[in-house]
């Protein structure tokens, strides 16, 4: 079995947090109770700004092991 390189298992980490995400603004559409838009705030949106700054992440790593930047 081989090790996969760090920037693929950040990539791996921006997508399972992104889907979290969609998860949580899902079940906010379907039944938009005060809790559920509470998690939603305080759960929901930091998740997606880690994702995004993951999936940044990856993408310079990326970039930098195939030596384009």
């Amino acid at each position: 079995m081989s090790v996969r390189p760090t920037r693929v298992r950040v990539l791996q980490l921006a997508l399972a947090l992104t889907m979290v995400f969609d998860l949580l603004a899902l079940l906010l559409l379907a039944r938009s109770t005060p809790v559920i838009f509470t998690i939603f705030m305080f759960v929901g949106q930091p998740l997606l700004l880690v994702a995004l700054i993951a999936l940044g992440g990856a993408v310079l790593a990326d970039l930098r092991a195939k030596e384009l930047i």
